[in-house]
């Protein structure tokens, strides 16, 4: 049973390690402390970079207030108490403590676009979002109910990393909704929702019998110490002085089936498309500015899962990450893709996904200012963050509302200024992107890319079948509001 806590007055404090907090209420409450990778990311934020993940619904018919309400009540609060729950700082230790009495005001706010109300609208007002801080001194969560955008509406969800990683939180929201409007969510929806988290989950597996463990601990040994000794990336144009003004973008939906038809041609992932069509983007946005060394590069960090199949929600953050040099300089996007899926193949089962998970882990219990130190120089090794979660395959409701769109975004750490988030729905996939007006003013140009590079792989993909030669360049119109 969940412990209650009785009413407590919070007081906003900065504590001793440079981090934020609610003060510790004297009564005999029993917080719950956080782990080292939630502690790094609670005392990761900046001013103008948040450690926020942004989750965007585009619903196609209105929402009921009362029934959004009361399913936000039925299977968010109720089950997830990290919901109703706010950060304390006690003698320079963090955490969880009921928040009592909740406050729906504090949590749930209706506006309204002004005219035309259109996605370059939405796009705008989310950006200004992504820059803002969520408070301390209350759970950290927020839903923004868009009310005038498109048919339906949007809902706009910001939480904070170090209540959960994104696939933990994709699980989150799925539990909010039903396959059907009429239909209660059930054990067996929650068994595929679980499957579906875990499919992506790839910890390695250390091997059994005392030589064997040994060789994998001084494999284990040898990536740690090749992350830590990895200089600074490539100086580009995709780094520069941040400003904390936030802009986002998001891409047409690309058919799942286009991209199958892709793999199936040229081989790869569903991920290795996406890294090779992201990477050609990034590359036009350099050409454009006279960057144009063959051998020019970026390294992506890209978070990976490491969570096994759990039937039930556990948040928290549970990934470990990769630090994956992708081939700018490649024009060609089928040898782009061919280079990728090398590049992919010569990191799967290394232990480097736990290395840089130990890193972080390891930075949350370190003085504040030690931190933000290894943090920034951590952060030196990669220009842009970029993540893949898959979402269900079939359509869903909320609260009775049919749900057009899933789109989200993901905090980018310790100086980057450019992020990407890939998430499957319903038969497609759709990019988000979100940069600092610093480094990037229009992350339009890069969606326009990455839909231009999609239809090259496509094009080079038939052009492999039919034998023809490969195509280098593929031209795209202006982008449309939608």
């Amino acid at each position: 049973m969940e412990p209650r806590h009785e009413p407590v007055e919070t007081a906003l404090v900065e504590v001793s390690d440079g981090g934020w907090g609610a003060r510790a209420p004297e009564s005999g409450a029993l917080p719950e402390p956080l782990t080292g990778n939630d502690v790094a990311w609670a005392r990761m934020d900046a001013p103008g970079q948040p450690m926020v993940v942004t989750i965007v619904l585009l619903l196609e018919r209105p929402l009921a207030e009362e029934r959004l309400r009361a399913t936000l009540r039925a299977r968010l609060l109720a089950p997830l108490p990290r919901f109703r729950q706010r950060l304390v700082v006690e003698r320079g230790r963090r955490s969880w403590l009921e928040d009592q009495p909740f406050d729906w005001n504090d949590h749930l706010e209706k506006m309204r676009l002004p005219p035309p109300a259109d996605q370059r609208v939405l796009e705008a007002q989310v950006g200004r979002w992504a820059g803002e801080a969520l408070p301390f001194d209350r759970p950290l969560w927020c839903c923004k109910w868009v009310e005038n955008y498109g048919a339906g509406g949007a809902l706009v969800f910001r939480i904070h990393h170090c209540i959960a990683d994104g696939v933990a939180l994709l699980r989150v929201f799925l539990a909010l909704t039903d396959r059907s409007p009429d239909s209660e969510h059930s054990s067996g929806e929650r068994r595929d929702e679980a499957r579906l988290a875990a499919k992506t989950s790839k910890r390695p597996a250390p091997p059994s019998g005392p030589w064997g463990r040994l060789r994998w601990g001084a494999t284990f040994g040898v990536a740690l110490l090749r992350q830590l000794c990895l200089g600074p990336d490539m100086r580009t144009a995709l780094r520069g002085r941040l400003t904390g003004d936030k802009r986002v973008a998001w891409s047409r939906p690309v058919p799942l089936a286009d991209i199958a038809a892709i793999r199936q041609r040229l081989g790869g992932r569903v991920n290795d498309v996406m890294l090779a069509a992201v990477a050609g983007a990034l590359g036009r946005y350099l050409r454009a500015r006279g960057e144009t060394r063959p051998a020019l590069a970026q390294r992506l960090l890209v978070p990976v899962n490491l969570r096994p199949y759990q039937e039930e929600i556990r948040l928290g953050n549970e990934f470990g990450a990769i630090l994956l040099e992708l081939p700018l300089g490649v024009v060609d996007p089928v040898a782009r893709l061919a280079a990728v899926r090398a590049r992919m193949d010569r990191i799967k089962g290394t232990p480097e996904v736990l290395a840089n998970r130990m890193i972080l882990s390891v930075a949350g219990w370190l003085p504040g200012w030690i931190e933000r130190r290894a943090l920034h120089w951590f952060g030196l090794k990669a220009t842009v963050v970029m993540t893949n979660v898959p979402g269900p395959e079939q359509p869903l409701y909320l609260a009775g509302a049919p749900v057009g769109r899933i789109l989200a975004w993901v905090p980018q750490i310790a100086g980057m200024g450019v992020g990407v988030s890939v998430l499957s729905y319903a038969g497609g996939v759709t990019v988000g992107i979100t940069t600092d007006s610093g480094v990037v003013a229009d992350p339009w140009e890069l969606v326009a890319g990455f839909e231009a590079e999609m239809a090259a792989l496509t094009a080079g993909a038939l052009a492999v079948r039919e034998g023809w030669p490969t195509p280098t360049a593929v031209s795209f119109g202006p982008y449309p509001n939608q």
